[in-house]
């Protein structure tokens, strides 16, 4: 399925888009956990989730889906543009919609790990704020000539922080692109804690033992 379709001439996310459709896995590391995420319980029904994207390697998700969104949409034809060439102002959506279903995808993946059953409209109601994102690299400086003679200053440089976002959307205009880790908190997590299997079992030998 296309990841965008022209809907009365204008160019709209397809609802039923989801991850496996670009071969990107959300977890690509030994025992498929994502790692990076802590689950909060708000109440019985409802969770926070933070993802460390570092440690959970979101860039490499991230730039998979930006990947197969743009090769899906390059097929399209747009009026005034060669076959094969993206409108430089459908960019921006292109990057909004990685990012969005990166971190859906895996808030999802941190409730199923955690034994929690996400409700059918989970995915759909996350909201997603603390954005923090890496800096870009800097351009290394040429050094100075000076009369036949190469003058290098090095200094000592603190390494630069992440910046932090409040939603998505200040996040992308701070510079996020596609292929960049980025960490968050999402809230609005619903679904059902379910018994951990093990719980179950120690529950099970804890009886024949008072048997």
């Amino acid at each position: 399925a296309a990841a965008f379709q022209s809907v009365g001439g204008t160019y709209q996310r397809s609802p039923c888009l989801r991850a496996e459709e670009w071969n990107g896995e959300v977890v690509n590391n030994e025992g498929g956990r994502i790692r990076g995420c802590t689950v909060t319980p708000v109440s019985d029904t409802e969770f926070q989730i933070q993802i460390d994207g570092e440690e959970a390697d979101l860039g490499n998700f991230g730039i998979a889906v930006y990947k197969k969104i743009t090769s899906d949409a390059k097929r399209q034809n747009f009026q005034g543009f060669r076959p094969g060439t993206l409108p430089p102002h459908l960019i921006p959506t292109y990057r909004a919609f990685a990012m969005d279903e990166v971190a859906r995808e895996a808030t999802l993946e941190a409730m199923q790990q955690n034994n929690i059953r996400p409700f059918e409209s989970a995915r759909s109601d996350f909201v997603f704020e603390q954005i923090s994102i890496p800096p870009k690299p800097k351009k290394k400086k040429k050094p100075k000539k000076k009369k036949n003679k190469v003058e290098v200053v090095v200094e000592e440089q603190e390494e630069p922080a992440w910046q932090t976002f409040d939603d998505m959307k200040a996040a992308l205009k701070g510079g996020w692109e596609p292929g960049q880790s980025f960490s968050f908190v999402a809230t609005k997590c619903k679904g059902q804690q379910l018994k951990d299997p093990n719980m179950d079992a120690s529950e099970s030998l804890a009886a024949l033992k008072n048997n």
